[in-house]
């Protein structure tokens, strides 16, 4: 709670952020809730301009003693929150939102089996969740449709049936085949019974914890849910878990974008937030003589199962900004055995080799990413990568001039290191939690590591349609489908004698390679 005062220094003690503030009377009576973008200069806004205020207001700042402020993640949340108070305290002086064609409900039938948010412009049915009203601006159709991304569901009405499961009737979805939503990840099938109806109603309940300001608290769920998957040895179960936590924080994002916020001002507020993250990072690093604007980062991840299609990624950011033309993929050379340390000094070693070879060699073409060597290193992982991506650098006589930093995948912390005694020691940088230089570090560390997953998958992709016709000399994409075409599978070619062979290859000796090997 800040206290008003007349010289206005309250003022100083309210954050910059999105949220809601309310003005308290002396008793603790609430007497106005709003919401703000920027809530310093929103509420400075009541003290600087009062002539411009409406004559209730005014009145109600005479009766004002204290303000409390509510910080939140985006606008949207503010949005929320905002309506939830004002149906929660009812302030005299707020003007009420009213169920007409100005303003907007998200609905949730109780009644129904498998409920699914809809949005309305009246209050009609008595066991129904209502949230809102909101401004008809309010892009609901939006938000529901990122939301469905993370917590997907049917929307459509469908057929349903019951089933004896356990000795009990179950009832699930009974279409033939599931709706096209759920070929683009917004349905998770349930209107086919691919899924449960306990399934449908979590993803649903999420839905509604999102819309009362519950993001935090599914946050964690998700967290500890993840960490007992992995304990469970479930991996594959955790790693969806891991990608909806990461995508949660971009959702958010990009529902602050949908809000009609205009884009060049959004647009200057995200580059002041950014230079203002890397002031405070190489200030904690004591990282100088380099203007943020101009500062690069590059942030590396490994991507590999059991050691299989290994990968990583190089993602470049300059001034804070995402420098997409200057992103890399690289395919790992070393031993196809599981090992991350190895993999990341063999990528960081051909990073800064492609350096060196672009300042000693005039004629090369230069490749623009590798041509500036970055301002600073950002690994994902704790102290054993960073311990193994140090080493490279300490190998080409680089560590102090190129500070390299690891970030720590279950506690979110930071680690530098340095020598000391002749040892490696390892020094925690210490950010704040929400602070926005470790959203920063935690955004590109993110990028990182989708861009890594998405050549990845790509690449397994790409095995999975290989078969033993691509590792024979001779043989291209046009042979490989005759002989498919002729023998009809790779069973069929392995049978076929030199001769039916060769009424497909003329080659002698191709086709002896292709006895030898298959």
């Amino acid at each position: 709670m800040i206290q008003i005062t007349s010289d206005r220094k309250f003022l100083k003690e309210i954050p910059f952020g999105p949220g809601c503030y309310i003005y308290k009377s002396s008793d603790a009576k609430v007497l106005y809730v709003g919401k703000a973008v920027n809530l310093r200069s929103r509420v400075s806004s009541y003290f600087t301009r009062k002539e411009d205020l409406e004559p209730k207001i005014r009145i109600m700042l005479e009766l004002a003693e204290n303000i409390e402020i509510i910080e939140v993640d985006s606008e949207i949340e503010a949005l929320i929150l905002e309506t939830n108070l004002i149906k929660k305290y009812r302030p005299k002086y707020n003007r009420m939102m009213k169920d007409d064609k100005n303003y907007i409900w998200v609905m949730f039938d109780n009644k129904s089996d498998f409920p699914k948010p809809q949005i309305v412009r009246e209050k009609n049915l008595k066991n129904a969740v209502y949230f809102g009203p909101y401004p008809k601006i309010f892009p609901a159709s939006k938000v529901l449709r990122r939301l469905r991304r993370l917590f997907p569901y049917c929307n459509k009405n469908f057929k349903t049936k019951y089933i004896e499961e356990d000795g009990r009737k179950t009832l699930i979805g009974a279409e033939v085949r599931p709706c096209l939503d759920y070929h683009i990840g917004l349905c998770s099938g349930v209107c086919a019974g691919l899924v449960s109806r306990n399934v449908h109603r979590k993803n649903i309940d999420n839905v509604k914890r999102f819309f009362r300001g519950q993001k935090h608290e599914i946050y964690n769920e998700l967290s500890e849910s993840m960490v007992k998957l992995s304990k469970e040895k479930k991996f594959e179960e955790a790693a969806k878990t891991r990608d909806i936590l990461s995508d949660l924080d971009y959702v958010t994002q990009r529902i602050k974008i949908d809000t009609g916020v205009d884009e060049s001002v959004l647009r200057e507020k995200m580059k002041s937030i950014n230079l203002r993250s890397i002031e405070e990072l190489k200030a904690r690093l004591k990282i100088r003589n380099k203007k943020s604007a101009n500062f690069k980062i590059e942030c590396y991840d490994i991507s590999n199962i059991q050691g299989t299609n290994a990968t990583a990624s190089m993602v470049v950011f300059i001034g804070g900004k995402a420098k997409r033309d200057y992103y890399r993929k690289f395919k790992i050379k070393v031993k196809s055995t599981p090992d991350d340390f190895l993999m990341m000094q063999e990528v960081l070693g051909r990073r800064l080799k492609h350096s060196k070879t672009n300042r000693g060699n005039k004629k090369k073409i230069i490749d623009q990413s590798f041509k500036v060597l970055p301002d600073l290193i950002i690994v994902d992982g704790g102290k054993g990568q960073l311990s193994s991506a140090w080493d490279v650098l300490n190998k080409l006589k680089m560590t102090d001039k190129l500070p390299i930093v690891g970030l720590a995948k279950r506690e979110e912390e930071i680690f530098r290191l340095k020598i000391e005694g002749g040892e490696k020691v390892f020094k925690k940088i210490i950010l704040p939690r929400r602070s926005d230089p470790l959203y920063l570090v935690q955004r590109i560390r993110d990028e990182a590591h989708r861009f890594a997953i998405g050549y990845h998958r790509k690449l397994r992709s790409k095995a999975g349609s290989r078969s033993l016709l691509d590792d024979v000399p001779g043989i291209g994409k046009l042979t490989k489908k005759r002989l498919i075409r002729a023998f009809g599978s790779l069973e069929n070619i392995k049978k076929a004698g030199e001769k039916e062979l060769q009424t497909v290859v003329r080659n002698k000796r191709t086709v002896r390679a292709i006895r030898k090997l298959v």
